[in-house]
C-alpha cells in the first residue's frame, strides 16, 4: 500500500484550515493476513483512507514488526480467512495482540463474515479489553465514520492511560508525605 495524501476531491474530507487530526497525521498500519492475495478490495480500501486527509499508511509483514509503532490504528486485511475459520482466527489474533502489548491499538478488520458467525464471537468481544471492528468490503462507505471511531478510542485510551500515570505519582507522593509525617511525629514524641 502507498501513503494516502491529502488530496480534496468531490468525497473528501474537506480543507477548512484546520486539521482534522488536530496535531497530528493520522497514522495507520497495514497488515494484509494473507499477502499473497491481492484484489481490487485492497485497492479500493488505499484509495478510501487517501481520501480522508492528513494520513500515513504503514505496510507491516506481521504483528511482530517493529515499525508498527507508533501508530493510531491498526487496519488488517483478512478477505481470505473462511467464516468457518473467522471466530478461531480472531481468537489468535486477540492473543497475539494482548501478548504483545498491542490493545491500545484499535483495529479495522475487513473481512466477509455473516452475522451469524460474528455473534458466535459476541461474548468473547464483550470481554476483552481490545477495541476492533469487522467491516465488510462492500460496506467501505461506512470507512469515515468507522475509523474515526476507533481513532477516539485510541484517543480515549491513551487519555486513560496518562491519568493512571498521573494517579500513580500522586499516590507515591502522598505515601512519601505520609513517611514524611510519621518520621516527624516519631522525632517529636
Amino acid at each position: 500500500m502507498n501513503q494516502g495524501g491529502g488530496k480534496h476531491s468531490k468525497g473528501t474530507v474537506k480543507d477548512s484550515g484546520d486539521k482534522v487530526f488536530k496535531n497530528r497525521t493520522l497514522r495507520i498500519a497495514f497488515w494484509n493476513a494473507e499477502p499473497k492475495l491481492v484484489d481490487s478490495t485492497l485497492m479500493t480500501l488505499e484509495r478510501h483512507l487517501g481520501l480522508l486527509g492528513e494520513v500515513t499508511l504503514k505496510e507491516i509483514t506481521s504483528l511482530d514488526d517493529p515499525s508498527l509503532y507508533p501508530c493510531d490504528l491498526l487496519l488488517i486485511a483478512a478477505q481470505s480467512i473462511h467464516e468457518d475459520h473467522f471466530p478461531e482466527w480472531l481468537k489468535g489474533l486477540q492473543q497475539r495482540i494482548k501478548v504483545q502489548g498491542h490493545i491500545w491499538i484499535p483495529a479495522l478488520i475487513v473481512s466477509e463474515v455473516s452475522f451469524g458467525a460474528l455473534c458466535t464471537i459476541f461474548g468473547e468481544a464483550v470481554q476483552q479489553n481490545w477495541y476492533f471492528d469487522v467491516i465488510s468490503a462492500s460496506h467501505l462507505s461506512s470507512l469515515p465514520i468507522r475509523v474515526a471511531t476507533l481513532l477516539k478510542i485510541h484517543d480515549h485510551l491513551h487519555e486513560l492511560r496518562r491519568y493512571e500515570k498521573a494517579l500513580d505519582a500522586l499516590q507515591n507522593q502522598v505515601t512519601k508525605l505520609e513517611t514524611e509525617v510519621l518520621t516527624l511525629k516519631n522525632k517529636t514524641s
